[in-house]
């Protein structure tokens, strides 16, 4: 998982390619959280490398505190136990883990918005 505002300050490309290279890396379902609403989310979407999963956005603690806890227990869940392995499809990257539905961060009172 990757925590990240989406503002690489070093050679991010070649970070990721270092990632992409090893097994697991490939193999690895990889998620990520937005910071702020300024984030880049291009970037993120990079990282994660799948059209159907995207970067999941924290704009408040609460919301960090509530996907942080979704990635570590439900997709962690979902990871160690996959139900079966999808065929692939042409162009379109596959993953054998069923992700669960994101956690709804509607807005709460909180007044602390990054």
């Amino acid at each position: 998982m990757l925590i990240s505002d989406g503002q690489p300050t070093d050679n991010f490309s070649k970070g990721l390619n270092v990632i992409m290279d090893h097994g697991w890396g490939k193999k690895a379902v990889r998620m990520a959280i937005a910071i702020g609403e300024d984030a880049d989310l291009e970037v993120l979407q990079q990282f994660i490398g799948h059209s159907e999963f995207k970067p999941l956005q924290a704009n408040n603690p609460d919301a960090l505190v509530r996907h942080i806890k979704w990635v570590s227990t439900a997709v962690l869940k979902s990871a160690s136990s996959p139900a079966s392995q999808p065929a692939k499809t042409s162009g379109t990257p596959t993953t054998n883990v069923p992700i669960p539905d994101a956690p709804d961060v509607t807005p709460t009172t909180a007044n602390n918005v990054w």
